[in-house]
């Protein structure tokens, strides 16, 4: 298992280093996951261990049986290629309702997040890379009134989705140019566009997850 960011803190490294190893099976469906020997192969205390694992039960990735502690659920191809298509979908239709109810400081926010993701890049800080890039997703959807797909698109974004960019960086320059390209069909008006680029920009991202598993 290998460091994933600088920028995180002990208890998000640890958590981050563990992500990684579910996701490459070096931790199997069904193995389990002990405090002590994981605190030791990471050299860390198991307060940070205790709290990684707490985490990871919230993505969905471990569980915790009384008595036992946590063992890992795991992912399949089948599991990420559902999540992905399902989360394209509702995230493609939420933001071409939300698309014309968009304030004009609604999209120079927009805007300004880029900006900074370009930034993150250059430095490198995929820590504030994944919470800009959350930022924006949320602030495009923010005019759709459609409450219960919002709902739905929430529940499907939270959990190991938004940890992708730390998991692959080496995606995070093509993904932020397609942020750019969703400003542009801002401008341009035109909510089609945007609804399939933000389809596109999602299956990719599962796309490059499945590589990632797979390699």
């Amino acid at each position: 298992m290998k460091q994933s960011n600088d920028f995180l803190t002990l208890q998000e490294k640890v958590t981050a280093m563990i992500r990684e190893a579910i996701f490459t099976q070096q931790f199997k469906p069904g193995e389990r996951l002990i405090q002590d020997e994981l605190a030791t192969k990471l050299g860390v205390s198991r307060m940070p261990v205790r709290e990684a694992l707490r985490c990871l039960e919230r993505e969905g990735l471990v569980i915790f049986f009384p008595h036992k502690g946590a063992q890992v659920i795991g992912v399949s191809n089948e599991d990420i290629e559902e999540l992905y298509y399902l989360r394209s979908l509702l995230e493609g239709i939420t933001v071409q309702k939300s698309m014309n109810f968009l304030t004009k400081k609604d999209k120079a926010e927009l805007q300004t997040l880029v900006e900074s993701m370009d930034h993150d890049i250059e430095t490198n800080n995929m820590d504030s890379y994944m919470n800009h890039n959350q930022q924006f997703h949320s602030l495009l959807q923010k005019g759709c009134k459609w409450k219960k797909i919002k709902i739905l698109t929430k529940e499907l974004i939270e959990g190991y989705p938004a940890y992708v960019p730390i998991l692959i960086p080496n995606t995070v320059v093509v993904s932020n140019q397609e942020h750019k390209n969703m400003l542009k069909a801002l401008e341009e008006n035109d909510p089609i566009k945007l609804r399939l680029l933000v389809e596109n920009h999602i299956m990719r991202a599962g796309n490059k997850l499945l590589e990632f598993i797979e390699d």
